[in-house]
């Protein structure tokens, strides 16, 4: 299964790059938004978290229009992922890292993608055939999986230093 990698563009901290698929540009505080572009540059997206305790990722094309949705699960990583009125699934693929599969009617799996934060390297894909997967939508995917890990990195460090405090204090 062919990997690609979101790789940070040398010289611009704030784009990333998903080779023969497209890139991604960071807005916003602490990255909650962000601007998606085609390789070929014929079509863009923005990309925008919303709400705290539960953020919601949605998906606008060039007109303003919404075109892609992810709603996290209540109790249990993962979530449903609407994009041009498909539902798609992301579940969780490994119960140790922020690891996710983009599902498909129920099981068929068409990527596996693993996050971990905004880093020189955030975020691998592995795809069986990239070209049978929307641009927009596996963008997308990559931008979600990067927020969900990046979450997940913030809690466990909100965690260990609330531990930390107790125990210092305790």
């Amino acid at each position: 299964m062919p990997e690609l990698e979101l790789t940070r563009a040398p010289g611009d901290k704030k784009l990333y790059v998903l080779e023969g698929v497209g890139s991604l540009r960071l807005r916003g505080w602490f990255s909650r938004s962000a601007s998606a572009e085609t390789a070929v540059g014929d079509r863009s997206w923005e990309l925008a978290q919303r709400g705290v305790f539960h953020t919601v990722i949605e998906a606008y094309d060039a007109a303003g229009t919404p075109v892609g949705a992810y709603e996290p699960r209540a109790f249990r990583r993962g979530g449903n992922l609407m994009w041009h009125d498909h539902g798609y699934g992301l579940r969780p693929a490994s119960a140790w890292k922020e690891r996710y599969a983009l599902t498909f009617g129920g099981d068929r799996e068409l990527a596996i993608i693993e996050g971990k934060g905004w880093s020189k390297r955030p975020v691998k894909v592995a795809v069986p055939d990239p070209s049978a997967l929307p641009p927009g939508l596996l963008l997308f995917t990559v931008y979600v999986v990067r927020s969900l890990a990046e979450n997940a990195q913030t809690a466990a460090t909100a965690g260990a230093t609330a531990a930390t405090t107790v125990a210092a204090t305790g």
